[in-house]
């Protein structure tokens, strides 16, 4: 038993009808209050009738009786205040600051047994949905109705972590925005280098330098540090010069070739075919980074990434060795994951800090016609019977999954509350 849990009783009204203090007298719950997540108090603002009596103010809840003391609520008067001592047992007779005796309700044998048997049973669950084995029981209207208001958490998470970022930057729109896109073409595997990169590479240095993706090429594959050894075809060889060039010129530092990771990639997701593509998309925009926010439709931000590798990434993977011959356009997947990685959530971030509500709802209503991710944790979810229907609830399911499955938190959760308390409705007063 926890407190977490009997907040959750109280606050779901999980309670039965028929309760009386420890001293005896009826008790009616009018209003449960408002829970409080900081110092003070459980819950505020709570309406109650004990006895005959009206009673409006604050509940505090522990598993024993005794922890009011444990915790120094005797000596705070804040907690002068508190109506009602909510319990699982009641070990000790408390009193307030001010010597006044607190009523009690002891909740034990008060709420349906099957919500703590539930509860239990998620908590030490070892699957990486812990109500993985009861989602049958969620209809799928619950994500539905949910995906808006969970897709906006972790977007607002997400616009914090770029915030950031773009302090750092002093402000400067473009550079975040280079920065920021740069980062996405590393696809998680690779995310840390690629900013690594666009750092050491600045959007001012792109811009003095790069007249051509063969340029841009040789900046980005300098600074990445993939210039260390020696080359044998002409256009490494071609490459490298250039970046001599450069690197004296600018007083240029490269990466260690380390940062970059190779293993268990698929070959078109090495980082050389993601530089070089990200190379031509620099080219393609004339390194005009407000350009990634210009467009208003889904078919306009698809085009932004019709992109391709140079010419010598057809036959190759690598530096020097030659493979079989097929194009390294960026495919499908990767558009997508580009559009619902890098620029809404920049659109989304440039529209809350330009106090534009219109942008910040075209990037919902662009992920509800762009069709679901295609990633494990998804996967998870289809296989657990919950399927995404578009992108908005894909990255719902994400948030749900990172910040609350994976934390536990299913007192919090839309589904959790569902198996708990829809699953005892016809038990909870009999």
């Amino acid at each position: 038993m926890n407190e977490k849990f009997l907040s959750y009783l109280w606050k779901s009204r999980c309670l039965h009808t028929d309760l009386h203090t420890e001293s005896g007298e009826e008790l009616a719950i009018h209003h449960p209050g408002e829970q409080n997540t900081d110092s003070g108090p459980d819950f505020f603002n709570s309406r109650l009738r004990i006895g005959n009596t009206q009673w409006a103010g604050n509940i505090e809840i522990h598993v024993c009786s005794s922890d009011w003391y444990r915790h120094g609520h005797h000596n705070d008067p804040a907690f002068n205040n508190a109506i009602l001592h909510v319990v699982f047992e009641n070990d000790k007779q408390v009193y307030r600051n001010d010597g006044t005796e607190l009523p009690t309700l002891v909740v034990k044998n008060h709420f349906p047994a099957q919500i703590l048997d539930r509860y239990q049973k998620i908590m030490s669950a070892m699957h990486p949905i812990p109500c993985m084995t009861q989602l049958h029981e969620i209809p799928q209207s619950c994500l539905r109705l949910w995906a808006p208001a969970l897709t906006l958490e972790r977007w607002m998470l997400r616009s914090e972590n770029i915030n950031r970022f773009w302090e750092k930057s002093g402000n400067d729109w473009e550079e975040i925005i280079y920065q920021h896109i740069a980062s996405c073409f590393g696809f998680k595997i690779n995310q840390s280098a690629f900013e690594l990169l666009a750092r050491s590479a600045p959007l001012k240095l792109i811009r003095a330098v790069c007249v051509s993706q063969k340029n841009t090429e040789a900046l980005l594959f300098g600074q990445a540090g993939f210039f260390t050894g020696t080359f044998e075809e002409e256009y490494p060889l071609e490459l490298f010069h250039i970046y001599q060039l450069l690197k004296n010129k600018y007083t240029l530092q490269p990466l260690q070739p380390g940062l970059w990771k190779f293993l268990r990639l698929h070959p078109l997701n090495f980082p050389t075919i993601r530089i070089s593509q990200f190379a031509d998309l620099i080219t393609k925009i004339n390194a005009n980074f407000f350009r990634i926010l210009e467009p208003r439709t889904l078919a306009g931000f698809v085009d932004l990434f019709q992109i391709s590798a140079s010419g010598y990434w057809n036959s190759h993977y690598l530096f020097d060795r030659p493979s079989s011959a097929s194009p390294k356009k960026l495919g499908p997947a990767g558009k997508e994951s580009l559009i619902i990685n890098g620029v809404l959530p920049m659109l989304f971030f440039y529209g809350t800090m330009k106090d534009r509500c219109d942008l910040r709802e075209l990037t919902f209503e662009l992920l509800e016609q762009m069709p679901p991710e295609r990633i494990a944790v998804i996967q998870i979810w289809k296989n657990a019977g919950i399927i995404a229907q578009n992108a908005l609830e894909s990255q719902a399911l994400l948030q749900l999954k990172s910040h609350y499955c994976d934390k536990k938190r299913c007192l919090e959760c839309r589904f959790g509350k569902e198996i708990l308390v829809g699953s005892s409705k016809s038990l909870k007063n009999p």
